[in-house]
């Protein structure tokens, strides 16, 4: 290559696209613009992995906050479950195992009660 820009050179010395100068510059700007198409190219397969990982993680994130969901939903239901036995109990111990069921019967029908004129 170089003997052929030098026969360039000299055969056309005053035309600069003809010449060595002209011929390096060239290829320079060929290193670099294919330095860049790689580093172009780097970029974007770098941007589609990371949006499938994105898309991956969003739908983890739904997963889970289902998942979160249910289970909250688990533990109120524990919860009350739990005040319920704890009112049977202390109800229980105050006054005797059939008082403490007509108390709790007494108290649900006054719930269901207050929560017709509620509606209403």
């Amino acid at each position: 290559m170089r003997f052929f820009a030098r026969w360039l050179a000299v055969e056309y010395e005053n035309n600069y696209f003809c010449s060595a100068a002209y011929f390096e510059k060239m290829a320079n700007e060929k290193t670099l613009i294919s330095g860049i198409e790689y580093k172009v190219r780097e970029l974007i397969e770098r941007y589609n992995l990371q949006s499938a990982e994105n898309e991956r993680l969003k739908k983890e994130v739904v997963a889970l906050q289902a998942q979160l969901a249910s289970l909250r939903e688990v533990l109120n239901e524990k919860n009350n479950e739990f005040l319920k036995l704890t009112l049977a109990n202390a109800f229980e111990n105050k006054f005797g195992v059939e008082k403490g069921i007509q108390v709790i019967d007494a108290l649900i029908k006054e719930i269901d009660r207050s929560i017709d004129v509620i509606s209403q």
